[in-house]
């Protein structure tokens, strides 16, 4: 288990402590309480996998991190251009697909990213005459939308993450990058508890910073690149 993976485990015991901890207080939110449990759910499946054998990766999981990793450094060459697009043709629906920033993307869940992402491309794919004056061409998008291909074939068709009758067939890894992805969606409806109620947010961000100190990134997630 390398040094990230550590912190990251580390993070989601104490978050995972947290969440069971502060249950009552999280249901306020309906959304928060049921990301919550996926936590929950996932944090066992990590926790008994974590029992039985180490850590390992797959060469089907490098291959999606990979490619989700190519999509997510190239998807901002088209979001500037179609932002300006937008603006010019007074697009507002044009707008809120290309105003998403490379933090949220890299946030979202497998299949949400390749659909989102899929609706941006397409949407690039009517604005080629234009997004060619970008220097943007047809070849350019069509590189993109290789890559967005390469990782959407890679995506999981159920909808859900968790799926506890495979995790037998899952390596560690596997359930681990899924326990992350469960928690960055639980981040979303954490953030109303800013104004609701302010101690369990600023306990929630504690639990979320363990193993983010002396060295791996721990509970935090890398910088998309951009």
């Amino acid at each position: 288990m390398d040094n990230e993976k550590e912190n990251q485990y580390a993070m989601t015991t104490v978050l995972a402590k947290f969440i069971t901890d502060n249950r009552p207080a999280i249901k306020a939110s309906k959304v928060a309480d049921a990301d919550a449990g996926d936590v929950l759910t996932a944090y066992e499946a990590v926790k008994n996998a974590v029992g039985q054998a180490p850590l390992s990766t797959r060469e089907n999981t490098k291959k999606a991190k990979d490619s989700r990793r190519e999509l997510l450094k190239l998807l901002p060459v088209v979001l500037g251009p179609l932002r300006s697009i937008a603006t010019k043709t007074n697009d507002p629906d044009l707008l809120a697909r290309a105003t998403l920033n490379s933090r949220q993307f890299y946030k979202m869940k497998p299949e949400e990213l390749r659909d989102v992402s899929k609706a941006l491309l397409e949407a690039a794919a009517n604005y080629q005459k234009e997004l060619a004056d970008y220097a943007l061409t047809p070849e350019a998008l069509a590189t993109l939308n290789t890559k967005h291909g390469e990782f959407a074939g890679t995506v999981r068709r159920t909808s859900s993450l968790i799926d506890t009758r495979s995790t037998a067939n899952q390596t560690t890894d596997d359930l681990l990058d899924e326990l992350m992805q469960q928690v960055y969606e639980l981040d979303k409806p954490m953030d109303v508890f800013r104004l609701l109620n302010k101690e369990l947010y600023t306990g929630y961000k504690k639990a979320r910073r363990v193993g983010s100190m002396g060295g791996g990134k721990g509970g935090e997630e890398p910088k998309p690149q951009v």
